[in-house]
């Protein structure tokens, strides 16, 4: 498989959560979060869209700006498009 066509397959199985984390971590603008990253502000605006996937280290960036784990930067998509629900803690 090649590498283009393996990137449109993850990318299908992952939603990203940018823009919630970033407002949940008081940045409003993706001018400020691009700021802060270094990342340009279009190439923020296409990853919010789903029109990018990241690269690890700018994901990791992004993720310790805004103070989040990978995790809730990208959550799997079920079969059907929907994103897996998290499980809690079992026994609690």
């Amino acid at each position: 498989m090649s590498k283009r066509k393996l990137l449109v397959k993850v990318a299908k199985q992952y939603h990203n959560r940018v823009r919630e984390c970033r407002l949940r971590a008081m940045v409003a603008k993706q001018e400020d979060l691009a700021k802060m990253t270094g990342i340009s502000r279009s190439t923020i605006n296409a990853l919010e869209n789903n029109r990018l996937f990241l690269s690890a280290p700018y994901a990791l960036l992004i993720a310790e700006v805004l103070g989040c784990t990978l995790d809730e930067l990208y959550g799997k998509r079920q079969a059907k498009g929907n994103l897996q629900a998290r499980e809690g803690p079992q026994g609690a």
